[in-house]
């Protein structure tokens, strides 16, 4: 499940540690700070799918209203998308479809990546605690949290389809 803008920051941050990695204390404030960068793509490539995720849901159902009602809701919702907000979503739209995401996910090395990933845009964005993730920790917890994704995906019945709402973050 690769996202174009996501897998394209790693790519050039990647090659850059590469070329300067020399021990430098500069260096290395400088791959902080790309690893902040890389966090914020992340982030921001996540909140567009999810709330597209659900909107596509919507959609499905075949009513135009329905389906308009519930992007307005969506509008802005997932602007950080931690866990307990897709399980809101989820459970407004079906206890079944929150338990079975839970069931999926709860207690998972892609739950606590996700986290990981959470905990690090709060503490760049709102200075809560420190990021303290290594840029090869991040590529780890990325990695792991698609399959969150995945499962997403599956609970809202979409994973014929998902190489389209990937192509759509772009």
């Amino acid at each position: 499940m690769p996202i174009r803008r996501i897998e394209n920051a790693i790519s050039c941050c990647e090659l850059h540690i590469r070329i300067t990695d020399n021990g430098d204390p500069k260096v290395l404030e400088i791959h902080s700070y790309l690893v902040y960068s890389v966090v914020l793509i992340i982030i921001s490539e996540y909140e567009v799918l999810i709330e597209r995720l659900f909107a596509e849901r919507a959609n499905n159902c075949g009513d135009e209203h329905i389906a308009s009602y519930v992007r307005k809701q969506l509008n802005r919702k997932f602007r950080s998308p931690d866990i307990s907000k897709i399980n809101q979503t989820l459970g407004d739209l079906g206890q079944d479809y929150l338990d079975t995401f839970k069931s999926a996910i709860e207690n998972t090395e892609f739950h606590a990546a996700w986290d990981n990933i959470m905990r690090a845009r709060h503490a760049i964005v709102h200075k809560q605690g420190t990021c303290n993730l290594t840029f090869n920790e991040l590529i780890t917890s990325y990695q792991k949290t698609k399959q969150l994704l995945t499962e997403l995906v599956k609970v809202l019945g979409l994973a014929d389809t998902i190489d389209i709402y990937l192509n759509r973050v772009r």
